[in-house]
């Protein structure tokens, strides 16, 4: 094994650089110290020598000088250590390589900060849903705003109990949900692990951040079958509110989240008299039948859909419209209390129609025709793939016939 300091330039001061080299290993890292050009060979400093005709002012110069060389000196002995303590305490699955030394000797030369890893690992991911993406961009722009307050940058390193701690105080002062915390968390331990397996450093902790965070459970809202029929038989004036209304009470029967139903033309129509589209979360092909209600909707619009509406309009729409068909029972959920109360989350009282989202159809779907239909036919329609995901849309408060239950619970036992 070898470790030579040395340098490579030819200005007055040079940068020291350190290489070590074992078998087939040749690593090579700058250090963050910097000596008088031609002051360092074979590793060791060269200091100065006054010579006879030196005067009085000569001398202390050299004295000087030779004071810092002592100085570097000490910090090349130091570093030394350093590396051969690392080499000495690395794990079987370290890559002793430049990249390695350079983190031994000047850590913050080697890693990209954390955000610039993260921008790195959208990157790498060449198909991501443009929803997606975004989602992740927006988590990006949130640990700026951590590292903006906290004055810190984080790394890959970085990434530990302290900082969960920390990012999770400060999320909460934000007025982020515990959910939100754990779905920032969720995506920051992915990025973590998908650089350790390209051979990048992590804390241990980073497989404990989203644990122990206790997420509120928020009422699912849903539209009963008799909500829909007074919703359908509104007579809206406004055509905006009329359009949106026809979404909802679509979205209803047919179980499609609003990226897909939104993008519905009559190309999504097929001779079967059924709907077919390929989902966009999930690339999922569905095929759904066409039963009287949804066709008079179809004939409404010359055998096509409604106008397509951006989310932000729909949910304000529908809002509007869940509204004028006298929604108005007091729900109690989990929500924003708003800027007197810090924008934290807690408890909320609301009428339901403000609670009405882009969501409502397809849970609502799942909740009215779950008993009703035999399961895999629901999951056909709605594309779930395990029924453990599509028991997570059921209403837990949804009616059945506790008679009829009751009777086979006996017969059974």
């Amino acid at each position: 094994m070898a470790l030579t300091f040395y340098t490579q330039s030819k200005k007055d001061y040079s940068p020291i650089w350190v290489r070590y080299r074992q078998h087939s290993i040749d690593a090579k890292a700058r250090t963050t110290l910097y000596v008088e050009t031609g002051r360092l060979k074979h590793n060791k400093i060269l200091k100065h020598k006054a010579t006879a005709s030196s005067d009085a002012h000569q001398k202390m110069l050299i004295a000087e000088k030779n004071k810092a060389l002592e100085i570097v000196k000490q910090q090349i002995e130091l570093l030394e250590i350093k590396i051969l303590s690392d080499l000495n305490n690395k794990k079987d699955t370290d890559i002793i390589n430049s990249k390695w030394l350079t983190r031994t000797v000047q850590p913050r030369l080697a890693d990209k900060t954390f955000i610039e890893n993260f921008k790195e690992f959208i990157e790498q991911k060449k198909n991501l849903k443009p929803k997606t993406k975004k989602d992740l961009e927006s988590i990006i722009k949130i640990l700026k705003g951590y590292e903006d307050d906290k004055n810190v940058s984080l790394y890959l390193i970085s990434i530990n109990s302290e900082f969960k701690i920390s990012f999770q105080d400060w999320s909460e002062k934000k007025g982020y949900s515990k959910a939100t915390l754990k779905r920032h968390f969720a995506v920051i331990k992915t990025v973590c692990f998908h650089f350790e397996k390209q051979g990048e450093k992590i804390s241990h902790y980073v497989k404990y951040l989203t644990q122990d965070i206790a997420t509120q459970s928020k009422k699912q809202i849903f539209l009963t079958i008799d909500e829909i029929d007074t919703i359908s038989n509104l007579k809206l004036e406004d055509q905006h509110l009329d359009n949106a209304r026809d979404w909802l009470v679509l979205s209803f029967y047919i179980g499609q989240r609003h990226s897909d139903f939104n993008s519905l033309t009559k190309k999504n129509i097929y001779p079967d008299n059924t709907i077919r589209l390929t989902q966009d979360k999930t690339d999922v092909k569905v095929k759904i039948v066409i039963t009287p209600k949804e066709q008079a909707i179809i004939d409404k619009y010359d055998g096509g859909f409604p106008k397509p509406l951006s989310v932000a309009l729909y949910n304000q729409r529908i809002k509007k419209v869940s509204e004028l068909a006298g929604l108005n029972e007091i729900i109690t959920t989990t929500g924003n209390k708003g800027k007197t109360n810090g924008n934290k989350s807690g408890e909320v009282k609301k009428p339901k129609y403000e609670l009405v989202s882009s969501h409502i159809g397809r849970r609502s779907f799942v909740t009215h025709f779950y008993g009703k239909m035999k399961t895999q036919d629901i999951m056909d329609q709605t594309g779930h793939k395990t029924e453990s995901a599509f028991y997570t849309y059921l209403n837990e408060g949804r009616d059945f016939d506790v008679e009829r239950v009751r009777k086979s619970k006996i017969d059974a036992s």
